[in-house]
């Protein structure tokens, strides 16, 4: 085993380690776990007629298909060490991405940032002419301004040591506002393409420079005491209004319960849940991250004895003085990769392509700024920028393509880049760790790292593959215009994974 290889699997092993917080999925117990084996650069090279016997194996297994039945398939498969190409079919083909595209935001992110990048939340006490006053340190000052920095994953926990931290300053009255500064972003929540009816859910959050549990609050409904009556509701963190119709059901009924939100921030909930049944749970996109950012702040200073006024309708940026109370710096890059790749984590996704704009050409950082350094790092590659469309960072823009080709350049530049490692230890592999199915059980099993993409017909993979003899190779498999069965789509990808690997 080279040292390379020998650090991945320590990557991999602290990956592993993570707490629950990290939302990774594995395929089961871990007795169940295929043992990890990291792509190599040692291995024979792959000859001439093994080549050809590949093509001609691939080939047939993909022919007539019944899994791909009038499906659009595209496949690429390179020798990661020569880039020399084992087997293409339809390779310059543009195919709808779904989150496979988040390839291309975190490695941009990557190649940008650097990966001891650190997003920064800070609250400062600011001066704002004719507002009531802070008194702090003998000195009169206008307004508690949180300053977002395009955290991810900062968290209600977070907001709370604020809250704290304001409170062991001394300050024990707020007059004047407790504001949310989140102008690092501009205002726009989704990007072109996406599904309007997709808004209501967390997959669907609304991007800001000030985030707070990604913009998601917790539902949990449960049956009341008698047939007929409303549902008991909680929401957590308590600070979101939700009006409920939901009744509860007879015994053994299904539960239908789901969640429609209003501009006006509040939750709706209708449908019925059976007597007897457990808590449902449904995780909800706020309408307003900016107020639902305050909303939380002002119940943990208030939980932490300090007496919040009703805020004003004022732009921090109009501050003439501001002191700092308060900072917090987010995991770097490579600890949050994972934690973007392996949940496949669309919120992250827009946030990162925003945070690209705001780097790169200035506030705000906007989704069009960010697409635009990445055509000029996509340029750099070598990559047409014909050959794809940039709508968003996740891959849940309708308007999103690029080549089986364009994914297999990306992931040999950060094959041969000084973050190879961080990028194996933030992919799933297919049964052992993540969102990978049809694996486990398959020689593949431990030896594929890569990203899926899975939405309405259309189903990717990309990443790498640990071959047993031949070192590691980088691939792409694109399906869209597809209709069939996913579990037969996954056994047939299993397939052909197994037999590159196995060669």
């Amino acid at each position: 085993m080279t040292r390379r290889a020998r650090l991945s699997l320590t990557l991999f092993a602290v990956i592993l380690a993570q707490p629950a917080g990290a939302q990774t999925s594995s395929p089961g117990p871990s007795s169940t776990r295929a043992p990890i084996v990291a792509p190599s650069t040692v291995g024979d090279p792959w000859t001439p007629d093994e080549t050809a016997t590949l093509q001609h194996d691939l080939d047939a297994l993909l022919a007539g298909a019944p899994a791909l039945r009038g499906a659009h398939v595209g496949v690429l498969a390179s020798d990661t060490r020569t880039g020399a190409t084992l087997y293409a079919r339809n390779a310059d083909d543009e195919f709808q991405p779904a989150s496979t595209f988040k390839l291309l935001v975190g490695s941009a992110a990557l190649e940008k940032l650097g990966e001891d990048y650190r997003f920064r939340t800070t609250a400062s006490l600011a001066r704002i002419a004719d507002l009531p006053g802070i008194a702090h340190g003998g000195v009169l000052w206008g307004a508690l301004v949180v300053h977002g920095g395009g955290d991810p994953f900062l968290s209600v926990r977070d907001i709370d040591n604020l809250a704290l931290a304001v409170a062991q300053s001394g300050i024990k009255h707020i007059r004047g506002p407790v504001l949310i500064d989140a102008s690092r972003y501009d205002r726009a929540p989704y990007a072109p393409g996406w599904t309007w009816d997709d808004f209501t859910y967390d997959y669907a959050a609304k991007a800001s420079a000030l985030t707070v549990d990604e913009n998601v609050v917790h539902v949990h409904v449960a049956p009341g005491a008698l047939r007929g009556g409303p549902a008991r509701v909680s929401v957590d963190p308590p600070v979101v209004a939700v009006a409920s119709s939901v009744v509860t059901l007879a015994r053994g009924a299904s539960t239908s319960a789901d969640v429609d939100p209003d501009p006006s921030g509040r939750l709706h909930l209708s449908g019925g849940i059976a007597l007897g049944a457990g808590r449902h749970a449904i995780d909800a996109a706020v309408a307003d991250p900016q107020a639902y950012a305050r909303k939380v702040l002002v119940a943990r200073l208030r939980a932490h004895g300090v007496d919040v006024s009703r805020a004003r309708a004022v732009d921090p940026r109009s501050a003439s003085e501001t002191r700092r109370i308060w900072k917090h710096l987010s995991p770097s890059l490579s600890e949050l990769l994972p934690r973007f790749w392996l949940p496949s984590d669309n919120l992250v996704g827009e946030m990162l392509l925003k945070e690209l704009g705001f780097v790169s050409a200035g506030t705000p950082g906007t989704t069009l700024k960010g697409i635009a350094y990445e055509e000029h790092w996509l340029q750099a590659l070598g990559i047409d920028l014909s050959t794809l469309t940039l709508a968003d960072g996740c891959g849940m823009s309708q308007y999103d393509r690029i080549t089986p080709r364009d994914l297999v350049t990306i992931l040999q530049h950060d094959w041969n880049a000084s973050y190879r490692e961080i990028v194996l230890a933030a992919l799933p592999v297919g049964g052992a760790r993540g969102t990978i199915e049809g694996i486990a059980g398959t020689p593949a099993a431990g030896r594929v790292f890569a990203k899926t993409g899975s939405m309405m017909h259309v189903r990717g993979l990309a990443g790498y593959l640990a071959t047993q003899h031949h070192g590691a190779v980088t691939f792409a498999f694109s399906v869209d215009d597809w209709n069939g069965s996913y579990p037969d789509l996954a056994a047939l990808r299993a397939q052909l994974l197994s037999r590159i690997i196995t060669d």
